[in-house]
């Protein structure tokens, strides 16, 4: 999609840069000096983007890979520090669960009397 859009850019520029120049009311030695200034900054243009395409593939591609390493590791040591926790917070939650159980034991006792 990038390319079909950077190629309708460049055709663009390009056909209107001819328009522009050839319908202008100039003689026709300034004619042909300004398609050809206009030639040479489409030109330019055209290297620069593809210059930027190119910079811009790398950079995806070193994220990718980037991405890549990070995200298993990432996932393995949250994985490690959930289980860490649960493994942490059992103990403590089995206790409270106790003490809400004798409590609810001693409210039903205070209810039947």
């Amino acid at each position: 999609m990038i390319k079909r859009f950077a190629k309708g850019i460049l055709v663009g520029s390009v056909l209107g840069g001819v328009l522009g120049t050839l319908l202008a009311p100039r003689s026709g030695k300034e004619t042909k000096q300004k398609l050809a200034a206009d030639m040479d900054e489409a030109t330019a243009v055209t290297t620069e983007l593809n210059d930027s395409l190119a910079k811009f593939k790398v950079s995806l591609t070193e994220l990718k890979k980037t991405a890549d390493d990070l995200i298993p590791k990432t996932k393995a040591e949250t994985e490690e520090r959930i289980q860490h926790f649960k493994y942490q917070a059992e103990p403590r939650l089995n206790e409270i669960n106790k003490q809400v159980d004798k409590i609810k034991s001693r409210l039903d006792q205070e209810n039947k009397s």
